[in-house]
């Protein structure tokens, strides 16, 4: 009986979580804007299979045999790749503008403060209590952050930015375009862990860019593996895939910093609070508009 409240909870949870089809339904660019703006995307990807003996994949979890089977075990690897090749018609996407697909910092609607996700984000990971404006108890200017990037502190609010750890325009490029906008909206104003988004130094994030971890590592060696097992943490939640260099030097790195494997899964728990996190936050952007593409992107570090 217990198993089958717990299959029953899932189910309800699968069909809100940003991996399901029910919710993430394609939404694909306009003809003429991706023939006007071609991105080129890499015909070569790589898929992290989150599976029992090589069998079950969790994003195509459809019967209550599999469903139980994936409720059964504690964890999963995330260590266990897949090569795929893009089919054809999958090769061109629009170009990707940042407040069109995403939208911005939001209030979210059904809570009872003015913060918006950067404030929260300021408020969650001070390690002292913040100060706010003056004018503006809604804006926070001063409090304690470490940067796990740099190993640096920095007390004042205007030396940090707030970083998509997994940037918008690499999910965009790996998967994301085929989202609803809402789902992309909640994606970048998401909260569910406290290393999606994370306060770090500005001009560390600037480096960082949009740049996977083949083009970009933190140079504080401290975080390597934690920054990789959280890298692959975000592709393993939100069904994102990676380019074949981009999963060659996550495998070296993790090698030549002799990180630990058994910190690379997933547990079945994780899972299910994600699922639930999303169910109860998906309307968070029901408020927000995309930008209409005809208006110039603000420049972002991702």
């Amino acid at each position: 009986m217990k198993l089958f409240l717990r299959i029953l909870l899932f189910i309800t949870c699968i069909h809100t979580m940003a991996f399901s089809s029910s919710v993430l339904a394609e939404e694909k660019p306009s003809l003429e804007l991706a023939r006007a703006n071609p991105e080129i995307l890499e015909k070569v990807y790589v898929k992290i299979e989150a599976t029992q003996n090589s069998a079950i994949n969790i994003s195509i979890i459809r019967t209550l045999h599999t469903l139980t089977r994936y409720l059964e075990a504690k964890s999963y690897s995330l260590l266990n790749w897949k090569t795929y090749q893009r089919s054809d018609r999958n090769l061109q996407i629009a170009n990707y503008e940042r407040k069109n697909q995403f939208g911005r910092w939001v209030n979210d609607p059904d809570d009872e403060v003015c913060y918006n996700t950067r404030a929260k984000v300021l408020l969650r990971d001070s390690d002292k209590a913040v100060i706010f404006r003056d004018n503006n108890h809604c804006v926070i200017d001063a409090g304690e952050w470490k940067d796990p990037y740099t190993g640096r502190t920095y007390t004042s609010a205007q030396d940090i930015q707030i970083d998509h750890f997994v940037p918008l325009k690499n999910a965009y490029k790996s998967g994301a375009n085929a989202w609803s906008f809402k789902a992309r909206c909640l994606y970048a104003n998401y909260m569910g862990y406290d290393y999606h988004l994370m306060a770090v130094d500005g001009p560390e994030n600037m480096k960082k860019g949009d740049k996977g971890p083949n083009r970009y590592m933190p140079p504080n060696p401290e975080y390597t593996c934690k920054y990789l097992k959280n890298w692959l943490s975000i592709k393993f939640f939100w069904g994102l895939n990676m380019t074949q260099g981009e999963a060659e030097t996550i495998a070296k790195e993790i090698r030549d910093n002799n990180c630990n494997l058994a910190q690379f899964t997933v547990s079945t728990r994780e899972v299910l609070q994600q699922a639930q996190f999303f169910k109860d936050n998906i309307e968070m952007c029901r408020d927000v508009a995309p930008t209409p593409a005809s208006t110039p992107a603000q420049v972002t570090a991702d």
